[in-house]
């Protein structure tokens, strides 16, 4: 791709190889280019291909802060258009709270994300066609 700071993409950061393969599923039905990373390695030091559109955090992946993540993303200059999206298990409703009030823009139940995956990624695409 000629001009990769337009490029339309979404980031997963998760550490679930199985839901991991979902995303991509509904990524590709989506027509959405996705990269996944296990931790927060990427936030510190990868140099990014443009802004991701829509950034994905499993709030239960035990290899991240994720309350202190979003303060990190959402400080990023590079980092500051996207949307930054937490999904939990539904019985984490303390978290869910915590992670609104943290700063991410929505907070899912996984049953849910998992529900309106393939929607909530077209959705990006339509956004930037």
């Amino acid at each position: 791709m000629a001009d990769n700071k337009n490029r339309v993409y979404a980031v997963a950061i998760l550490d679930d190889i199985f839901f991991a393969s979902k995303i991509r599923q509904a990524a590709e039905s989506a027509g959405l280019d996705i990269e996944f990373m296990k931790g927060a390695e990427w936030v510190a030091g990868a140099a990014l291909s443009g802004t991701p559109s829509l950034i994905i955090v499993d709030l239960a992946n035990k290899k991240i802060n994720a309350l202190e993540l979003i303060g990190i993303l959402k400080g990023r200059d590079n980092l500051k258009g996207a949307r930054v999206l937490g999904y939990l298990p539904h019985v984490e409703k303390g978290l869910m709270k915590d992670a609104l009030d943290a700063g991410y823009d929505i907070v899912l139940p996984r049953s849910r994300f998992s529900l309106e995956l393939i929607e909530i990624l077209s959705g990006i695409t339509t956004v930037y066609d």
